[in-house]
């Protein structure tokens, strides 16, 4: 940990709960690891978390990315993107995980990105497939979106995207990467970074021939032992 964040940390002690300080810590960490992967590089990757029952959730201020922000560059605001903790602006189309967290109490955490290998995967109508066992990590959570353009300033927009992830936890958004959520930063981190590297291998192993499948029950064995990871 730099001396920047160390001081950081010791001018919130304070005023955070040891809960929040934790999550804002671990946002923290996790926008540093994402951007040693180049996920989420630049102004428009999302990576965003709350505390359990919040009716808010975390961001990073507007004009950032994930490999400068700091403690004090950390938002909180509410579930239509009005910043109620700091000053500024946060991105406005974390809208739409304004409404995935009002819909599902379970979600904590969200990240969205466009990196090559999910952006190219989406753009050809494809989700990952359990085709090893890291890709089975999101076998039976992926779901496919074609139409999501204005989800965060349409209403209508809204629900589809809303009800197309049902009680899912990953959205392929064709033409516009993945959207993954979890029940703690930490997992939806590793979840990211682990479809992002199955995307790739993915769209190797179909340009090589045909892709074949793990069966259910490996799949599921698989997915069971990742989600103890």
């Amino acid at each position: 940990m730099s001396s920047a964040m160390i001081s950081q940390l010791h001018q919130n002690i304070k005023q955070d709960s040891e809960e929040l300080l934790k999550l804002k810590m671990n946002l923290i960490y996790g926008y540093r690891i994402l951007a040693r992967y180049g996920i989420g590089v630049g102004l428009l990757g999302h990576l965003t978390a709350r505390l359990p029952g919040s009716n808010t959730f975390w961001s990073y201020q507007w004009g950032d990315s994930f490999e400068k922000v700091t403690m004090s560059g950390l938002r909180e605001c509410d579930f239509d993107c009005n910043v109620i903790t700091g000053d500024g602006e946060v991105n406005d189309s974390l809208k739409i995980e304004g409404h995935l967290y009002a819909a599902r109490p379970d979600i904590l955490c969200i990240t969205h990105h466009h990196s090559d290998n999910c952006l190219a995967l989406g753009s050809i109508g494809e989700i990952v497939l359990p085709f090893e066992r890291s890709a089975a990590r999101v076998y039976n959570e992926m779901v496919l979106l074609e139409d999501f353009d204005s989800a965060h300033t349409d209403p209508v927009a809204a629900k589809e995207f809303v009800d197309t992830l049902g009680d899912k936890n990953c959205v392929m958004m064709q033409h516009h990467g993945v959207m993954i959520c979890g029940k703690s930063i930490q997992e939806v981190v590793v979840k990211t970074k682990e479809v992002e590297i199955s995307a790739g291998v993915q769209l190797k192993a179909m340009a090589a021939g045909k892709l074949k499948l793990l069966n259910h029950k490996e799949a599921q064995r698989a997915y069971d032992f990742k989600s103890l990871e």
